[in-house]
């Protein structure tokens, strides 16, 4: 519980950061690795450092006009103690109490859900989400919205392992 509880305030101080981007910075992209990115953003708080991907493929029964960025995200930062945190993205307020399958090669794991981001349990969860999307191809994320419409996401783990590494160099 006490994991969710600091997911959540770093889901509030990411969504604060997403309203204040006029003031702030952009993230500077400092590599890609086939379908994956490397940011950092050095914000008050400190240097933020993070790998995303969007997704190949949308599907589900929804207005894709009444749809935000959606992204898979495994960031550092702005602590030492946040490292390989990994999130989702929704582009929609997901289903209060509601969990997200996100499944790597067809081997799905459980997200909480908070707002427009999904956490996994805990430190020991997102470091098996790490190893699992180092050694996978696809990465499926299954959510429910607000308005109970289901959403499925394809990402590709293609540049997954080289961007996990340039990353965890980039932000020591």
């Amino acid at each position: 519980m006490g994991y969710q509880r600091f997911a959540g305030l770093i889901a509030c101080f990411l969504g604060i950061m997403l309203m204040m981007q006029p003031a702030m910075a952009n993230p500077e992209e400092l590599k890609s690795f086939k379908d994956w990115q490397v940011y950092k953003q050095e914000t008050d708080q400190g240097r933020i450092c993070f790998m995303s991907s969007v997704p190949k493929k949308l599907r589900g029964d929804y207005d894709r006009a009444n749809r935000g960025e959606t992204r898979v995200f495994v960031s550092h930062g702005p602590g030492k103690a946040e490292r390989g945190v990994v999130s989702v993205l929704a582009g929609y307020r997901y289903k209060k109490q509601s969990e997200v399958d996100f499944a790597i090669d067809k081997k799905a794991h459980k997200l909480f859900t908070l707002d427009n981001r999904a956490w996994s349990q805990g430190p020991e969860d997102d470091q098996r989400l790490i190893v699992a999307m180092k050694r996978g191809t696809k990465l499926v994320v299954t959510g429910i919205s607000s308005r109970n419409n289901k959403t499925i996401d394809e990402y590709s783990l293609s540049g997954f392992t080289a961007a996990k590494a340039f990353l965890d160099k980039a932000c020591p």
